[in-house]
């Protein structure tokens, strides 16, 4: 088909930011043009990966339809289209409906980077502009560096220059410029495609999907929880503890600016604590934009010879939340039977997986990438790595979580086990566990040792807690001659 009036018409092309609020690159083509048609591709690349599970799928296509409802109430369609080889797909459909632009929010990493450049090509060779936005990320990962121009891999120090970098807008006005949705012409579009077409089957309770419920998850969390957040976060009992916004953020149905500017407005410890996590959040996505090898294999490539076991039953009982130590088992549980868990427990259950039966945190990685609805590869990928001590800050090798403290800490009453573990306390439970935490703690730091990377973290950690016991006897010492005893 040839252009109708290419400087009027724009296509959008929706990848992660599945939104109409504060939407960048949707508030950009309809500022910038009279009509603007919508696009989603259903990448087989994707849905066929061995990490793609059925929760995160249908989170997806429920979170489709609602946006398809949204934008069929002004008139418009979301065209959907299915294929592995997406960017002439996307260069067909601008073809198809006269546009001269098509505009996208920016990814950041390896795979949509590469396809992105490609479209650029194949639209430039068509006389298409592409024009792509940040939307993703509160700050670029690239401008987030040292003073000697090098990716930071300690959070700590990101924090602080991330911060310095922080320049959030204003919510972008999109609603009055939505009448520009709204065309004469239907297109040829894919129906949304059911789990089981897929050949997949949906076995947890997932998260709604969709901007409204995200945005309702929002509000709830600011009236009922970030004033105590940094004091409850970790209570995995409270269902207010943290925001259960992750899978939001991870599919976009929630702008991240929005988050921002809401805790901002709350103000408080709680919500300091909160900027924290998307820090951290911002800080994983830094991570591989630098790093994108971390995605298949160790960030630090010495670690790459520990010697991990491939004790198949022993992974296969902590799947299915069976270790005999029940805070791990509860938080397994939680995450299949509803695609979601709560961080404390990743923590903990990570831990016991790489450091206590000494299995791969690659495998612990997929399996959370197969059940989570929230599965964002930076996040998951850098927290795995964090627990390992193979990524960001290595010498958290030798952090390792003793999940029976764990349970005393931070679920004391048991509240948590026993809303997950029902048989817990009787003769149904596992009398012991599959392996003791003191002894898979022994074998992990033999094994640890035993890598060159390791001995160095190992005897870095000593010298640390040295310091540590050197400054408190000190301070102690000097509250002593101050009479403050």
């Amino acid at each position: 088909m040839a252009h109708n009036a290419p400087e009027t018409t724009a296509l959008v092309w929706y990848r992660g930011t599945l939104r109409i609020r504060d939407n960048t690159a949707l508030y950009h083509a309809l500022r910038e043009n009279e009509r603007v048609c919508c696009l989603y591709v259903l990448d087989a690349n994707y849905l066929r990966a061995k990490d793609i599970g059925a929760a995160r799928v249908a989170f997806l296509l429920e979170t489709l339809a609602e946006l398809s409802q949204s934008i069929e109430a002004y008139g418009g369609q979301l065209i959907v289209r299915n294929g592995s080889d997406v960017p002439p797909i996307v260069v067909e459909v601008a073809k198809e409906v006269g546009a001269g632009r098509v505009y996208f929010n920016e990814d950041y990493l390896p795979y949509p980077i590469e396809r992105d450049a490609r479209l650029k090509d194949l639209a430039q060779a068509e006389g298409i502009e592409t024009k792509a936005y940040r939307d993703v990320l509160l700050v670029h990962p690239a401008e987030v560096l040292t003073e000697e121009e090098r990716p930071y891999t300690v959070f700590t120090p990101f924090k602080r220059r991330w911060e310095a970098k922080l320049a959030t807008p204003d919510l972008y006005p999109v609603e009055p410029l939505l009448h520009k949705l709204k065309q004469e012409t239907k297109y040829k579009s894919a129906e949304l495609p059911t789990l089981g077409s897929l050949g997949m089957y949906l076995s947890s309770q997932i998260e709604t999907g969709g901007e409204k419920r995200a945005y309702a998850r929002l509000t709830e969390f600011m009236d009922k929880g970030i004033a105590a957040y940094h004091q409850n976060r970790d209570n995995a009992s409270d269902p207010n503890s943290t925001s259960r916004l992750s899978m939001h953020l991870k599919w976009g149905t929630v702008s991240i600016r929005d988050c921002y500017r809401n805790a901002r407005h709350a103000g408080g410890a709680g919500a300091d604590k909160w900027i924290d996590e998307l820090a951290w959040r911002e800080f994983y996505y830094a991570i591989t934009f630098h790093f994108p090898h971390s995605l298949t294999g160790p960030m630090l490539p010495e670690y790459s010879g520990f010697p991990w076991s491939d004790n198949t039953d022993h992974f296969e009982a902590w799947k299915a939340g069976m270790t005999g130590y029940p805070f791990v088992d509860a938080g397994m549980r939680q995450m299949n039977a509803i695609g979601w868990m709560h961080n404390r427990l990743r923590q903990v259950v990570a831990s016991y997986l790489c450091k206590d039966l000494l299995i791969n945190w690659q495998d612990g990685e997929r399996y959370f990438m197969q059940k989570l609805v929230d599965g964002d590869w930076p996040s998951n990928n850098g927290g795995w790595q964090w627990v390992a001590g193979t990524g960001t800050d290595p010498r958290r090798a030798t952090r390792i979580f003793n999940p029976v403290l764990q349970m005393e800490r931070y679920d004391p009453q048991a509240a948590y086990v026993k809303e997950w573990v029902p048989e817990y306390g009787t003769h149904a439970y596992p009398s012991r566990p599959i392996v003791p935490h003191d002894e898979g703690r022994r074998k992990f730091m033999e094994a640890f040792g035993s890598t060159s990377a390791g001995r160095e973290a190992i005897r870095q950690t000593r010298r640390e807690e040295q310091d540590a016991q050197r400054k408190s006897r000190k301070q102690e010492k000097n509250r002593e001659q101050q009479g403050l005893f």
